[in-house]
């Protein structure tokens, strides 16, 4: 028979083989078939559109048309520039065509703030873009690590359940030797009827965030493989203030709060531009044409302006509603900031909480495990007592998911305080997140 200790050896995590899936691996399949993430990207191409339509407004722009109109009596098919009958023309078909050439010199300013505002547009949805990758990986992490501590959860059942047969085939040789009573044996019963009832909701776990997994991923299913086991890499937590600082320059939240107020101002500035007046200037060619194709082209120059004297409030009400916008973007800007620094918060107090106990859990999961094998050394050696043991062996158990636990807390806390500075892509994951194979 094995002994009962080598059977509770396997407390401790067993390292994943080299064909394991990884969390780098599962984030770069989602942000390949994310939707979320391809939405984001055509955001991006959509406003980046929009900012080169706005710059175009700076060019001139170049109009051509033609027309032809036959008409039931003769009719003047030549421009009159006198009163000259030898210079009249007639016929029934008149064909006309114009090229033309405007440009806006001055308009308040108003092409100016439109391409401004379409520029903080294009960059907040590069903003958004950002935050969306990090949200995405951030949840491809916590999928990820419910995985992985489902599998080892449901590794500390089963080797629980192999221990307590164990000893329970021990139990009843002794019975039936007459050297035990039968309440020892009633006693195993009950340890294994329980741990067997947790060992089948650790497997229903399990499957369910493979299944999570899985669907983030967007695979119709997870294999039975393992999942690489993942740590935070070993740098050093850096201070809050400096972790405010960077929350400063770099959250893409924060970021893309700050450019939706620069493209709320920019039209509000378009908007108080309808208060002055507009200045076009156009040139081009006009040519007038008969049923024969011949033409009598000439050109023109010119300049206009106009003002609208009276629009009955409408230049007012606009203006006003794109103040209000911009007042309530600026107040966005002020939101956003004081939760992020909430978040900030929550995230260091995270992190140093998750950390307090992978050390407590780590130590607590060596111990019990260690008391676990005396106590089925006792038992072997008859100097043992039935009820410790099985006490034993579920602490052992207990600590050693509650280990599991912690250690996928430790990282996803470190996972969400990156996201929280705007520090959360791919790359941060290569560096910050290490892989046992």
């Amino acid at each position: 028979m094995t002994p009962l200790w080598l059977l509770l050896s396997g407390l401790l995590m067993a390292a994943a083989p080299d064909s394991a899936l990884t969390l780098t691996a599962a984030a770069e399949r989602a942000l390949e078939v994310y939707p979320g993430i391809r939405a984001a990207v055509a955001a991006v191409a959509g406003a980046d559109a929009t900012r080169r339509e706005a710059r175009a407004q700076w060019w001139p722009q170049l109009n051509a048309q033609g027309s032809i109109t036959r008409f039931e009596e003769p009719m003047v098919v030549a421009p009159i520039h006198a009163l000259d009958a030898s210079q009249l023309a007639f016929d029934r078909t008149l064909v006309q065509g114009d090229l033309r050439a405007t440009w806006t010199l001055f308009d308040g300013g108003a092409r100016g703030a439109s391409i401004r505002a379409a520029s903080a547009a294009s960059a907040g949805r590069r903003a958004g873009e950002t935050a969306t990758v990090a949200d995405l990986l951030t949840d491809v992490a916590r999928r990820y690590l419910d995985a992985l501590t489902a599998d080892a959860v449901l590794a500390a059942q089963q080797d629980g359940v192999q221990a307590l047969r164990a000893e329970r085939a021990r139990v009843a040789l002794r019975v039936e030797a007459g050297d035990a009573a039968r309440v020892e044996q009633l006693r195993v019963d009950a340890a294994l009827a329980e741990a067997g009832a947790a060992e089948v909701r650790a497997a229903a776990d399990r499957e369910s965030a493979r299944r999570g997994l899985a669907r983030a991923l967007e695979l119709p299913a997870l294999s039975d493989g393992p999942l690489a086991t993942v740590a935070p890499a070993a740098i050093a937590a850096p201070s809050r203030d400096s972790l405010l600082s960077r929350v400063e320059e770099q959250s893409p939240v924060l970021e893309e709060a700050r450019d939706a107020l620069a493209e709320a101002a920019a039209g509000r500035r378009r908007a108080t531009a309808a208060w002055l007046p507009r200045v076009d200037v156009q040139g081009g060619v006009i040519a007038y044409g008969d049923g024969s194709w011949s033409f009598s082209p000439e050109w023109r120059v010119g300049a206009q302006v106009s003002y609208p004297i009276f629009t009955g409030g409408q230049r007012s009400a606009v203006v006003a509603r794109a103040s209000a916008a911009e007042t309530a973007a600026a107040d966005r800007v002020r939101l956003v900031r004081m939760q992020l620094a909430d978040a900030l918060d929550a995230a260091v107090a995270n992190r140093e909480s998750a950390e307090a106990r992978v050390t407590a859990f780590e130590a607590s999961a060596g111990h019990l495990a260690e008391v676990a094998r005396i106590e089925a050394l006792a038992l072997e050696s008859g100097a043992g007592v039935e009820a410790e043991f099985l006490r034993a062996e579920a602490d052992a158990r207990r600590a050693r998911a509650q280990l599991a636990e912690a250690r996928a807390a430790r990282l996803l806390a470190d996972i969400q305080l990156a996201r929280v500075t705007g520090d959360l892509s791919i790359e941060w994951l290569r560096t910050h997140v290490e892989t046992t194979p």
